[in-house]
């Protein structure tokens, strides 16, 4: 008896050293957390390198959007001054219809890579605003849980404030493990699916129309326009030649419209590519990729915590029927009937028939 009585004094006081070591690491957690050094272990174990990498390829997108943009921009700007002008030949013939269609694919062209430009430069500010506060959010998440246990050991009584602390523990847990984890990983995975996917798309597009930055200039469509125009000689007879003139600039302007429109339809392509390219990488791509992390990482969180929504109701109703029904066994609804199961009946030995 006294055997007995000694394992469980060992036993009681073993788990009450091993609370205080929780606590104490629960403490030095939080310290660690809120003074940054608890980040520099996390990225020696390989963090560190993600979060370069995606910075890496986050910089290198975002400069290519703006060669890009700016490529188009000049395209654009020499589409719109041809757009507005008019050439002169004794009376005035306005050329914009020749060049609509090609300025309005442009224009849309434009607009992507601003767009794909300003998404990207927000994913790397977003990046760099988590940098700064997610070691915050992890000493927050260490302090919920060292609460919690000091109310569940220490305070037992106040059962509502341990449960609304351990929902709060656990949506810190969520949160930080999306800040460490979740969101670095689907920038990875973007990444990877964009070297191999799209970016070969956007090169090719934007390469193209880097191509045909010269010809859509003001000066290459001048001379288009006006191959053969020479300096004015200083006879009045030169100027009298309107219906020449105005015969070669319709023939001219025939043979640009024909230009343009062999190019709208390569513009075309390569608007649409810019565009497939640009919503994979900056939408499609991490959203995805945060998603799917996300739900797994959700997953194994409540399989590790063993359903706590479900644990907290049945307590609560628990807690319930012992208060005003007393104990829970004696309301608990009674089982089915059992059907009766028949039992062969063993002969007797003094029945048997002697033969």
């Amino acid at each position: 008896m006294s055997y007995q009585l000694i394992q469980r004094e060992h036993s009681m006081n073993w788990k009450y050293i091993q609370k205080v070591l929780i606590i104490i690491l629960l403490m030095g957690a939080v310290f660690l957390a809120a003074t940054g050094y608890l980040d520099k272990s996390i990225n020696i174990l390989g963090m560190g390198k993600v979060s370069e990498s995606n910075e890496e390829y986050l910089t290198n997108s975002f400069d290519k959007a703006v060669t890009g943009f700016l490529v188009l921009s000049g395209i654009k700007s020499g589409l719109a001054v041809i757009e507005g002008s008019e050439v002169g030949i004794g009376f005035n013939l306005e050329i914009g219809d020749i060049v609509q269609s090609v300025y309005d694919y442009v224009d849309i062209a434009w607009k992507t890579a601003l767009a794909g430009g300003t998404v990207i430069l927000l994913t790397r500010l977003l990046l760099q605003s988590v940098a700064l506060i997610d070691h915050w959010c992890l000493s927050m998440m260490f302090a919920a849980l060292f609460v919690s246990l000091i109310i569940n050991w220490i305070f037992p009584k106040y059962g509502n404030i341990y449960r609304l602390l351990k929902e709060t523990t656990f949506f810190l847990i969520v949160f930080s493990v999306v800040l460490y984890i979740v969101l670095p990983f689907s920038i990875t995975g973007a990444a990877f699916m964009s070297e191999k996917i799209t970016k070969p798309l956007i090169q090719k597009s934007q390469q193209s129309f880097e191509s045909i930055k010269e010809d859509f200039s003001v000066d290459s469509i001048t001379r288009k326009l006006f191959p053969d125009e020479k300096e004015d000689d200083g006879y009045w007879i030169f100027n009298l030649k309107i219906k020449e003139k105005y015969e070669k600039t319709k023939y001219h302007i025939r043979e640009l419209a024909k230009y343009f429109k062999d190019k709208t339809k390569n513009i075309a392509v390569w608007t649409i590519q810019l565009i497939a390219g640009y919503l994979f990488d900056c939408i499609i791509f991490p959203v995805t990729f945060f998603i799917i992390l996300f739900i797994i990482t959700k997953s194994i969180l409540l399989f590790l915590f063993e359903n706590r929504k479900y644990l907290s109701f049945k307590e609560d109703i628990e807690t319930i029927m012992k208060k005003y029904y007393g104990s829970p066994e004696k309301t608990v609804s009674k089982p089915y009937r059992q059907v009766p199961t028949r039992h062969t009946r063993k002969p007797i030995a003094g029945n048997k028939r002697m033969f």
